[in-house]
């Protein structure tokens, strides 16, 4: 077997949950696990940060709501997209799962839908809870501020119950851009609004992990963390705020050393001989790469810790390897970190993430299953 896996660490999952828990108090908080929960692993990622205190979970499709039931979790959880027209009958039938709904047609398919769903105790239509996203200004989804009012009454003439309404931070990553107090404007007005034609959703929330740390005026009833669940700060300028919660990087990614050269002076290494030594150098190979989720990128300005310390990567990433140019001090097998700690070094997603120019999202998501996931 390959000795490259990735090691999930659900006690530092637990950790950033329960930090964030503390900090917005009476405030509820939900867990984003999509993507395979960062690819961290989903379910597992799920159970943990239930247990210290999330209490609900978020996701981007039909499916990864059914993979979380399918664990066995019960927890309610939000839908964060509109689903697909033909879609609706399958979240109604999954229990406690929330669609997001922002367009007539999405409302229209998702009554009916429940309609067509009996209660088992009442024989009534069920009324399913649900909530409308506003675009606030990250013009990706949602309903204009403009058309909220009417559609919260469209949710509600269609026999659904309007549970949340919410909105989404575009720039709140960067606490210095004003941006965000223009969607906590926007988003304001709309639920003014609302309470002026007797809506008032119990649901309210705004918040995602940077705006929790930064602008408590956004908590609302309920904050959405995602790469904070994962112990990894949003961007180098909340860096700080992150470190002052005591979040902890819950990803670790492991190999060994598997063959060991010396090249001589003027030798290039790997596609493209991106890197040629100016010296005599001793190289490790590392059985990882691109098709494990690894920027090829990587090679030419990351770093790997081997016995505790940081160790540059040399060339391109290939394939299925990457070469760490190392001392005398370095032998088969020894441990290589690419991602992780290793004695009293670390290395962070977000360094990662500013090194290769992509977001520590990128990082995360972009490692595929071939690497097997670990929690020890």
């Amino acid at each position: 077997m390959r000795p490259t896996w990735v090691s999930v660490d659900l006690t530092a999952v637990a950790r950033n949950v329960a930090a964030f828990d503390r900090l917005v108090g009476d405030t509820a908080v939900c867990a984003v696990v999509k993507a395979d929960g960062y690819g961290h692993g989903a379910a597992a990622v799920a159970t943990a940060a239930v247990d210290a205190g999330a209490t609900w979970l978020a996701v981007a499709l039909i499916e990864e709501a059914a993979e979380l039931r399918s664990a066995g979790l019960t927890t309610p959880i939000l839908v964060l997209s509109e689903p697909r027209p033909d879609e609706m009958a399958e979240v109604v039938a999954l229990e406690g799962v929330r669609p997001t709904l922002y367009t007539s047609l999405g409302i229209e398919a998702c009554a009916e839908a429940a309609r067509n769903v009996n209660s088992s105790a009442t024989g009534a239509p069920v009324r399913l809870p649900v909530h409308l996203k506003v675009d606030t200004g990250m013009h990706r989804v949602g309903v204009r501020p403009e058309l909220a009012v009417a559609m919260a009454h469209q949710v509600q003439d269609s026999g659904l119950f309007l549970e949340g309404v919410f909105s989404h931070c575009s720039m709140a990553d960067v606490p210095s851009d004003p941006f965000t107090g223009v969607q906590v404007d926007r988003f304001d007005a709309v639920l003014a609004e609302l309470v002026l034609e007797g809506i008032e959703p119990p649901v309210v929330h705004l918040a995602n992990t940077a705006a929790t740390l930064t602008r408590p005026d956004t908590h609302r009833s309920l904050v959405r963390i995602g790469i904070g669940v994962y112990g990894v700060s949003p961007s180098s300028d909340m860096a700080d705020a992150c470190r002052d919660l005591g979040l902890r990087q819950a990803m670790s990614i492991r190999s060994e050393v598997t063959h060991l050269q010396v090249v001589p002076t003027g030798e290039g290494v790997g596609y493209g001989q991106r890197w040629v030594a100016d010296r005599e150098t001793r190289l490790a190979t590392v059985p990882m790469g691109y098709a494990d989720g690894l920027a090829r990128a990587w090679g030419l300005t990351g770093e790997a810790l081997v016995g505790g310390r940081r160790r540059p990567l040399r060339g391109a990433v290939s394939m299925d390897a990457l070469v760490i140019e190392v001392d005398d001090s370095v032998a088969l097998g020894d441990e290589v970190v690419l991602l992780g700690s290793q004695g009293k070094e670390e290395i962070k997603a977000d360094q990662i993430a500013d090194a290769i120019g992509v977001i520590p999202w990128e990082v995360l998501c972009s490692l595929i299953h071939r690497p097997p996931r670990r929690y020890p």
